[in-house]
């Protein structure tokens, strides 16, 4: 057995290129993945990458329009809704009235 400090000096004796040689990755699969070679970027690519500039602020404005919308849909219909409710209430205080003079004159 090595003793920490032996250890620590293996690889200050050995020559730089043997001492750090990469070390090679294992991977999972049986064969070796085949990428693209050329290294001009095809019209495909070149297109996209003019387009993906401009994806995230074209989101955040898409996202920010329909938040707005919904906002205002929304908006638009609790204050209908309580336009509505003012309305029917209104309706039942005339009817109410009505009723009780009726009944009033009835007795």
């Amino acid at each position: 057995m090595l003793s920490h400090s032996a250890r620590r000096l293996i690889p200050a004796m050995m020559p730089f290129h043997l001492a750090r040689a990469p070390m090679s990755r294992r991977t999972f699969t049986s064969t070796q993945a085949i990428f693209n070679s050329s290294k001009e970027p095809s019209a495909y690519k070149e297109g996209m990458n003019q387009y993906r500039t401009f994806m995230g602020p074209f989101a955040k404005v898409f996202l920010g329009g329909v938040f707005v919308y919904q906002v205002l849909y929304w908006t638009w219909l609790k204050l209908e809704m309580d336009e509505i409710k003012v309305a029917k209430n209104e309706k039942v205080a005339v009817l109410e009235k009505e009723v009780r003079e009726l009944t009033s004159t009835q007795k």
